[in-house]
């Protein structure tokens, strides 16, 4: 179920470690969305490693081999993939499948004794290629394969996969969904040092999308038990803390913060809205909350008037005969909408913002400001 801020929530790129093993990137550009979930394998399952025949065949081949053979043991399949592909089913339908692109299996009766057979060898022996074809095999034959070995090795990536499969037009958002199990040799050196392992498998799952606020894709990661409210409300918390304690530390940073966030508000707004607040010793919230609220209110202003037909010049000349010699008061111009909020009515969006957020505070105010007109913008603002 999506939140009404999830779009927001999606702003940005970001990581998010889960735990020890798994993690959770998510990359957002223009027209389309990437997930990407890693999990490290290398701490839980183990992996054989065998001198290949690379020395040779390289010469011979045109793609090259890894110089090294290596075998992962069979339960990275029953543990890992086989709940990876009912939690994809649970989504997205019983009869949607993953297409098993890559996976060699080695069959036998040892690490020193077997054969192997690939995905196309499995059609031969009527086994679906997909991800649940594999599952069935497996389940079938489980007294007699030892485990999976390298099937493909991609030499300008560095990578060495073990399995490979995906899904294409998964639904009308989601353009495609892949899960891979690979060693990466630039990455090498990371497991050797951390788990003293000479190849360190890892899973991914990636799903690219049009926008990253679907159901589709909660679904599946509260499947894959990764909490993404948690996620997203422990990364609000901690952007909105940092916030708050780096403004009300300096008085110049909260009006950086207020002058970005509030593009309607000009350069007097946001020096009366802090004047406000620094003379009061208020809290970041009732400065956020202010400019929130004269924010709505000059956006509306605005609209107003660019519904309207008038003179231009003539508005602004009456505006100079009209306005204060106090240079805080002059009409500003910014993006279509001119005037500058009287302090009358940052007094009232300080009163409003006060009682909203329940701080019990008189607030001092210049003297000039009478207190009818202050009134007169409280029942203005309390609208928005």
């Amino acid at each position: 179920m999506k939140s009404d801020d999830t779009e927001e929530r999606f702003t940005e790129h970001f990581r998010a470690v889960i735990d020890n093993n798994t993690s959770l990137n998510m990359y957002n550009e223009k027209k389309r969305s990437i997930c990407v979930i890693r999990k490290n394998l290398a701490k839980d399952y183990e992996v054989e490693v065998d001198a290949s025949e690379a020395p040779i065949m390289n010469k011979m081949l045109r793609d090259p081999e890894p110089y090294e053979s290596s075998m992962a043991e069979v339960k990275i399949l029953e543990q890992e993939i086989f709940p990876l592909n009912d939690a994809f089913k649970n989504v997205f339908g019983i009869n949607e499948e993953l297409k098993l692109n890559a996976i060699k299996l080695a069959i036998g009766g040892s690490y020193h004794d077997y054969v192997t057979i690939q995905e196309n060898d499995l059609k031969k022996f009527d086994v679906k290629p997909t991800l649940s074809g594999l599952c069935e095999f497996i389940d079938q034959n489980n007294e007699s394969i030892l485990g999976f070995l390298d099937c493909e090795y991609i030499s300008e990536e560095g990578n060495v996969i073990y399995l490979s499969c995906d899904k294409k037009g998964v639904t009308d958002n989601i353009y495609s969904l892949s899960i891979k199990i690979l060693a990466s040799m630039h990455q090498r050196g990371f497991f050797l040092q951390q788990e003293h392992k000479y190849y360190g498998l890892q899973l991914f799952i990636t799903l690219e999308m049009k926008k990253a606020n679907d159901d589709k894709l909660f679904e599946f990661l509260k499947e894959l038990n990764i909490d993404w409210e948690m996620i997203f409300f422990r990364r609000r918390l901690a952007i909105h803390d940092w916030t708050e304690i780096e403004c009300e530390r300096d008085s110049e940073n909260l009006k950086k913060y207020l002058r970005a966030k509030f593009e309607t508000l000009n350069y007097f707004d946001i020096n009366n809205i802090i004047r406000v607040i620094v003379k009061n010793q208020l809290p970041f919230n009732v400065s956020e909350k202010m400019a929130s609220l004269l924010y709505k209110m000059k956006t509306e202003r605005s609209n107003q008037l660019s519904d309207k037909t008038f003179d231009a010049e003539g508005y602004f000349d009456s505006q100079r005969r009209s306005a204060r010699s106090d240079s805080e008061e002059r009409a500003q111009t910014v993006n279509g909408y001119t005037l500058t909020l009287k302090k009358a009515e940052i007094a009232a969006a300080a009163n409003i913002a006060c009682a909203y957020l329940g701080i019990q505070k008189e607030i001092e105010f210049d003297k000039d400001i009478p207190t009818s007109e202050i009134l007169k913008y409280q029942g203005e603002l309390t609208n928005f």
